[in-house]
């Protein structure tokens, strides 16, 4: 039985993990903590100021086909006849993948927002506002469609075979996190706090992967709904 769509599905959402890490790495070691919640534009000053997280960004533009291709594939995995899913299954997994297309816009208005907050800065622009702007989309309103994605593809795939067996707790803790997330610049939450939930979506997408790879590379023509460490 032709097992590529979930072989091709994994590939990519390695890649995506590799690319979003990779990404946050760089930009932590090359331009160091970065600034939320504030208005201290001395400070966002500060930060925008160097000039390679504009460059730097363009990364993301690439890591958003591979998340595409991810997305689409693990839906169309709940569909597979061997994937044992069932209505309910299909629904959630295609509400997911409406909140991770939805995202994909989002993230490249982001992207777009931040290279402009570094040219206002080289031009001795104010920044207030579009960091404010800038902020609010990336540090709020994100969070709300990542909660979405995750939880929803989490129930959807539990039970699975070859999905790890954390997969539901991990999906339902996640989600809290990017839940809680959404008020973060609101209510004076500290920038750092919100690394364990960047953490979690990173394992989350790895066991996600993980579980695909496991069910392209496994033998047999049905899938019993038994998950597995």
């Amino acid at each position: 039985m032709d097992r590529s769509v979930p072989r091709i599905g994994a590939g990519a959402g390695f890649i995506a993990v590799v690319g979003i890490i990779g990404y946050h790495l760089a930009l932590m070691i090359l331009a160091g903590q970065r600034v939320s919640g504030t208005a201290d534009e001395p400070a966002i000053t500060a930060f925008y100021g160097h000039s390679v997280i504009g460059p730097l960004g363009v990364s993301q533009f690439l890591v958003v086909v591979p998340f595409i291709v991810f997305a689409v594939a693990l839906r169309v995995t709940t569909t597979l006849p061997w994937f044992g899913g069932t209505p309910v299954t299909r629904l959630l997994a295609t509400v997911a993948l409406a909140a991770a297309i939805a995202e994909v816009p989002v993230v490249l208005t982001e992207i777009a927002a931040q290279a402009a907050l570094v040219a206002a800065v080289a031009h001795g622009e104010p920044v207030g506002g579009l960091f404010r702007f800038w902020d609010t989309l990336y540090n709020s309103g994100l969070y709300v469609l990542e909660a979405t994605w995750v939880l929803a593809f989490g129930l959807a795939i539990r039970g699975a075979a070859g999905f790890p067996r954390l997969m539901p707790g991990l999906s339902v803790l996640t989600a809290a996190l990017l839940g809680i997330n959404v008020f973060a610049i609101w209510v004076g939450i500290p920038d750092g706090a919100t690394l364990p939930s960047a953490i979690a979506v990173a394992a989350w997408l790895v066991g996600a992967s993980l579980g695909m790879r496991r069910l392209a590379a496994a033998p047999g023509t049905e899938l019993a709904l038994a998950p597995t460490t």
